[in-house]
């Protein structure tokens, strides 16, 4: 059941109160007793506090679930698509297509995410890729299946995610009130991460057992979960905020939001630096975990499950201390300490100390994106929440490709090493900066 402040917060300040996005996390916390989650086993620990609210709770082992079965999916894709054409470059190619309508559609699906109900327009995207799932599963079945059909069905699938992607992440701040809001965030980049390690094992053991066409019909199943979860919430705020104005004027709204709010535009150019300039190391790895560590299939695969350890682990800490550590300073310190493990990782020649410094980059990258994600959401004006955070995505998911081809090129012609170096440097000049000028990311005039 929710309590009333939950509520009220959702429904958004009285006349003359100050906007969520206008008070300190302090003020925010300072309510926190007499919005706390109901006395009981979670609410004890402050890691599991989201759990304590309904909604949240059924989105996200909703989302759990159906991120399994879309992580086997992308196993078994992989493995149809190697088998077809036995190419690394068509591997690359479904890759890019299925991230590639986030750079031209962010902004579109931010408006739909102002202007019509995130809720529904959640479940008809995950209705729409149960069909995507079902369309694989019958096409493999029949001897049908082609690499054309492939690129179709994967690029529309990337079109249904692109325009919910801010959807997504516009509707947590319903789920739970203010003070929970950077808990629920890094809960769930926990389950994300959760599902990358738990999808490719169902997948492998559904593959072994049943057959490739069972995974695909094993995801369509999973996403049943997660429309059955969202038709169960009860958002506080289900009437869409309809802005006055032209299309052209709704498109953006959050490009204008984002020039007028300067905290705002330097948390978005953030997300920018960190996957132009910080991400590419994963672009790269399987190069360095070969001609640099001499590592076979196994060890690259280890380097990758130290990384993506870091970041779960990052996220339950997050999740455990979202009430105690100011986001504001997480950003700012998870810059150096990322940008300084890059670096070790490109002069790195010892698999342990390249593991080691993965972790420790998967925990800093996980603390950053959290930490921005929970700044935005907060900052945001609600009419116009959906567009900012297509903003984020768009800076997120969108430079991701941008930043892997730009230091690919960088490497054919510097090496590999120096290119994840200069991408190190560049992310430790940005975190200095943002450590000598702190207001130019933190809450008005709140220490940070």
């Amino acid at each position: 059941m929710r309590h009333g402040c939950e509520h009220d917060e959702a429904m958004g300040p009285g006349p003359g109160e100050p906007s969520a996005s206008e008070r300190s996390l302090d003020a925010l916390t300072a309510e926190a007793d007499a919005c706390s989650p109901p006395a009981g086993l979670l609410s004890r620990f402050r890691t599991f506090e989201s759990f304590a609210y309904r909604d949240f709770s059924l989105a996200f082992f909703g989302a759990l679930l159906s991120n399994v079965g879309s992580w086997m999916q992308i196993v078994a894709l992989g493995w149809i698509v190697y088998d077809l054409t036995s190419s690394s470059q068509a591997l690359g190619f479904v890759n890019a297509l299925s991230g590639l309508p986030v750079t031209f559609l962010a902004v579109v699906a931010g408006a739909l995410a102002d202007r019509w109900d995130r809720r529904k327009l959640l479940i008809f995207a995950q209705a729409a890729l149960m069909l995507q799932a079902i369309a694989f599963g019958a096409l493999y079945q029949t001897g049908k299946i082609s690499m054309a059909w492939i690129y179709s069905l994967v690029l529309l699938g990337g079109v249904f995610q692109a325009l919910t992607s801010p959807a997504w992440q516009a509707m947590t701040p319903e789920l739970v009130p203010p003070q929970s809001l950077m808990n629920a965030i890094a809960l769930n980049s926990a389950q994300f991460n959760a599902a990358r390690f738990l999808g490719p094992v169902a997948g492998g053991a559904v593959f072994a057992l049943l057959g490739v066409t069972a995974v695909f019909y094993v995801n369509a199943a999973s996403f049943l979960f997660v429309i059955a979860a969202l038709a169960m919430i009860r958002l506080a705020q289900q009437r869409p905020h309809r802005s006055p104005g032209s299309a052209r004027d709704t498109l953006l709204g959050g490009v204008r939001y984002a020039r007028e709010h300067s905290r705002v535009a330097w948390l978005l150019l953030s997300a920018a630096v960190l996957t132009t300039f910080g991400m590419p190391f994963a672009a790269l790895l399987p190069a360095i975990a070969k001609s640099v560590l001499g590592l076979k299939e196994t060890g690259y695969s280890a380097l990758m499950a130290a990384n993506g350890a870091g970041a779960l682990t990052s996220a339950l800490v997050v999740a455990t201390l979202s009430r105690r550590i100011r986001r504001e300073r997480i950003i700012r310190v998870g810059y150096v300490v990322m940008g300084l493990g890059i670096l070790v990782l490109a002069l790195s020649r010892q698999p342990h100390l390249s593991g080691f410094v993965l972790f420790a980059i998967g925990a800093a990258f996980l603390a950053i994106v959290s930490s921005i994600n929970t700044s935005l959401q907060l900052a945001a004006d609600p009419t116009v929440r959906g567009r900012v955070m297509a903003l984020f995505v768009m800076a997120f998911m969108g430079m991701m490709p941008v930043g892997s081809a730009l230091f690919g090129w960088l490497a054919e012609r510097t090496g590999v090493q120096v290119a994840i170096a200069i991408g190190g440097a560049v992310v430790i000049a940005y975190g200095l900066v943002l450590l000598a000028r702190p207001a130019l990311i933190c809450e008005g005039d709140t220490p940070c």
